[in-house]
């Protein structure tokens, strides 16, 4: 797959070390030296030290610019902890917990436990476990303190970055300012890692980076708009509340500007009982166990902020500070400018908890929770969804992500540098700031969608995620972390939960722990597989915390037995796995072919099996994996196989813009033809053939069809349906290719006809869904039964050749049955003439 052209948002801003000469008051500094520096004491931050530590680096610092710890989990308010979402969610993960996020999780469920009578998981809501973010903030700063307690991990709190060391595109260190009067810090460091908010380090180093929309153009993701614009488009912040049950009211008084107009457009829907449950904390009255009032979070589309533009007072106020600074994305302001957004941020939701108390009786006696320890009693900072991008040496694209012939497979591109695994949807708020009113940007707004970026519209596979996506292209000593990281927009939005940051920082303070050890540039690791492997060691040892998940398996525990062992053979590509072997079936027995395998990849990675080839075969899959790695570990990793210097797999592609450098294209797997829901030929049909595509009016076109838009037959056209199905379309972005995304159902019988010469045909027809699972599908072609009873997963599809012969005019498709109760989904069709 081509490398997109590299973007820069902003030119470089070097820093050197003459800076230290020139700053003001320089007898009032601190100046310490790292070997590793963390900077951001979001969730990303406090794992990459927590890891770094647990792998043997020796100096690390950490530097927030509060003092709270935990980010979205904490200082960002967002106590209902989201995590992987598989496909069909049903309150389950699709990968198991793992990691320091496992860590921290069941220390939270702990604390839950201890203050809600033996309750775990005290919100009876729409997530897993929710908490209170003082609580949250608890567990991170514990887990922190046995490595402070050593002097392994020094923190400083309240400083914000001021400039970047660098020399010869190498960072060296950071310098940062007392946001509390105190005096100047620097640290110099032999790797940086930028877990902040707005990616501060990354900003002012020289690498590169990337914010807003990407165009179709630059990375030829199949769900991108075709422009780029607005560059300020991108997921909205968020600024929390988190309310408590009194016993009186505890009405807010109204907000400057209020009026009941941000609140009553497409968000009006939102009652009482949504808005109360939708993210309740703890649930006092639904447990008898519980003797604590309700806590709510609120965290719903009406108090999304969007970014695109600005209402006309606070554009105002960001134009007197700079000319064009209400037309810079968020990331791209300076820090008093973002404090003018974030304050109508602010106000905005205060205005919808205005809202709620005055409309819903419940709500009156909500007071605002004390716990934060600010004024006005709301959290220090709003909800982060989408910082800036990484130019990083690899950038992830959403087709690489998406699940390999079904969601609920292993993504397309299964990358060889794996650092950990996520799953989720494709998932934007929304990012469009829509006026209600005449008066425009004077006047009330709401949050809107633009376009497809939007939530419910599908989601990844069991996707991994490269070491190189945390490398800056180009720039030597620095890492990146919770949201700066090298994917596109589409991608972020999926990457970018509780689980997924905390995953993050994990990988990025084992790569750093690597780096160090070896005194090699994080650029260099992917090409050597022992260095990597070691990155699998350090997040594979359970001796200080639950190990990571790195490859997506969805039913072996990290603290189960043999967890190292199957992950560590998985990685290495000893394992026999196809797209949708997701589950590892650990208790399962073996049999010999299936050992005989394990054997034979192992020789086919580079491993010397004379050993495992002559042991016994043990009676459980479990039991195989440990005596396979217990063999195999104590060997020197082999190294991926170098066809070329410069092309490793000789695949055309240099290994610099190669999603998988050692394997020749980019997916990691192959098609079927049959279910791949692509007419064979790639569209080459015989002479006098007729192909319809079954698909909304504005989608994309496809060379050599015809679309069906659900419309009565016409004679004109030629081909349509006895009833007007145009309400019965579905299109989805699953896939690159356009024709299998679309298709028209029926729920109960209806028929399409296509006017024909009398003579014979050949009839191809495609049944399925590329973003859920079909079952009992019908279809007749000419009154032959072709499919009964059908059943197509999410993604996979049946595709149905059939020869027959019209005498009346027209070919006729029954699709359905009289009794109903089930979908069936027409794709495309073709038509062949076999009359000579």
């Amino acid at each position: 797959m081509p490398h997109p052209r590299q973007r820069m948002a902003h030119p470089l801003c070097l820093s050197v070390f003459v800076i230290l000469l020139l700053l003001p008051n320089a007898h009032a500094q601190e100046e310490i030296e790292a070997d590793l520096l963390v900077v951001g004491g979001t969730e990303s931050g406090c794992a990459a030290v927590v890891q770094a530590a647990r792998m043997g680096v020796k100096r690390i610092v950490l530097v927030n610019d509060i003092e709270w710890l935990g980010g979205q989990f904490s200082a960002e308010a967002l106590g209902a902890i989201d995590e992987n979402r598989g496909h069909g969610y049903d309150g389950t993960v699709p990968i198991p917990r793992s990691g320091i996020f496992r860590d921290v999780i069941d220390a939270i469920e702990t604390k839950n436990a201890e203050l809600y009578g033996g309750v775990r998981r005290p919100g009876n809501t729409r997530v897993i476990t929710t908490s209170r973010p003082v609580v949250s903030e608890q567990v991170f700063r514990e887990l922190l303190a046995p490595y402070e307690s050593t002097g392994q991990i020094q923190r400083y709190s309240n400083y914000a970055v001021e400039s970047v060391l660098t020399k010869s595109n190498r960072v060296h260190g950071v310098t940062f300012r007392s946001t509390a009067g105190g005096q100047s810090l620097i640290v110099q460091a032999k790797v940086t890692i930028d877990a902040s908010d707005w990616g501060d380090v990354i900003q002012k180093s020289g690498a590169g980076w990337d914010v807003g929309l990407d165009a179709r153009a630059e990375y030829d993701e199949p769900s991108a708009p075709e422009s780029g614009e607005p560059t300020t488009d991108v997921n909205p912040i968020t600024w929390c509340l988190i309310v408590e049950e009194r016993t009186e009211d505890s009405l807010i008084p109204q907000p400057e500007g209020y009026d009941e107009q941000y609140f009553t457009g497409q968000w009006g829907w939102i009652d009482e009982k949504f808005a109360y449950t939708t993210r309740r904390l703890v649930d006092g009255n639904g447990y008898d166990q519980i003797h604590h009032p309700d806590v709510l979070l609120i965290n719903t589309p009406p108090i999304d902020y969007p970014l695109d533009v600005f209402p006309a007072d606070v554009a105002k106020t960001l134009e007197e500070t700079e000319q064009g600074a209400s037309r810079k994305p968020l990331a791209a302001m300076t820090p008093a400018q973002r404090s003018i957004v974030f304050a109508d941020a602010r106000n905005h939701s205060l205005k919808f908890l205005y809202y709620l108390q005055q409309k819903f009786p419940k709500f009156r006696k909500m007071g605002l929770s004390s716990e934060f320890g600010t004024p006005n009693r709301l959290p220090p900072k709003p909800y982060i969804r989408e910082s800036i991008r990484l130019n990083a040496d690899h950038v992830i694209r959403e087709q690489e992500v998406l699940g390999f012939e079904a969601r609920s497979n292993y993504a397309t591109t299964m990358f060889p540098d794996a650092v950990f695994s996520w799953q989720f949807e494709l998932d934007f708020h929304p990012t469009k700031r829509a006026w209600r009113t005449d008066r425009l940007d004077e006047g009330p707004w709401e949050a809107s969608f633009r376009g497809n970026r939007r939530f419910g519209r599908g989601g990844t596979g069991r996707a991994v995620f490269p070491l190189r996506s945390f490398v800056p292209a180009g720039v030597e000593g620095l890492l990146g972390a919770q949201k700066n990281l090298g994917y596109t927009s589409i991608v972020s939005s999926s990457c970018r939960l509780h689980d997924q940051s905390i995953h993050a920082g994990q990988a990025s303070g084992a790569v750093a722990a690597v780096t160090l050890r070896h005194d090699i540039s994080p650029s260099q690791l992917y090409k050597q597989r022992e260095h990597v492997a070691e990155i699998w060691d350090g997040l594979l040892d359970g001796k200080d915390g639950a190990p990571l998940a790195i490859w997506p398996f969805a039913d072996v525990d990290p603290l189960e037995p043999g967890f190292a062992a199957i992950q560590q053979l998985a990685l290495r590509r000893v394992l026999e796995l196809g797209p949708a072997d997701t589950s590892f079936h650990a208790d399962a027995p073996v049999t010999a072919d299936w050992y005989s395998q394990i054997v034979s990849n192992a020789a086919a990675q580079g491993y010397d099996v004379t050993i495992l080839k002559d042991r016994k075969v043990p009676p459980t899959r479990r039991e195989a994996a440990q005596q396979a790695w217990t063999i195999l570990a104590k060997q020197q990793t082999p190294n991926w196989k170098r066809l070329d210097p410069v092309d490793a797999d000789l695949d055309g592609v240099l290994d610099e813009q190669d999603p998988l450098p050692y394997t020749p294209g980019w997916k990691s797997w192959k098609n079927d033809p049959s279910r791949d829901g692509i007419p064979d030929n790639d569209g080459q049909f015989a002479t006098g053939s007729i192909a319809i595509n079954f698909t909304a009016a504005n989608s994309h076109d496809v060379p050599g069809f015809q679309k069906d838009i659900g419309l009565l037959f016409q004679p004109q056209v030629g081909f349509g349906w006895h009833q007007n199905l145009t309400k019965n379309i579905r299109e989805r972005e699953a896939f690159e290719k356009p024709l299998a995304n679309a298709f028209v159902f029926t729920r109960a019988q209806d028929v399409w006809e296509c006017a024909l010469p009398n003579g014979h045909y050949r009839v191809s027809v495609c049944l399925g869904d590329a973003g859920h699972e079909q079952l009992g599908q019908n279809l007749q072609i000419e009154g032959k039964v072709v499919a009964e009873h059908l059943d197509t997963q999410s993604g996979i599809f049946a595709e149905i050749v059939t020869d027959v012969t019209i005498e009346d005019g027209r070919l006729t498709l029954t699709l359905g049955t009289t009794k109903g109760g089930s979908n069936t989904c027409i794709n495309w069709l073709v038509i062949e003439p076999l009359d000579k």
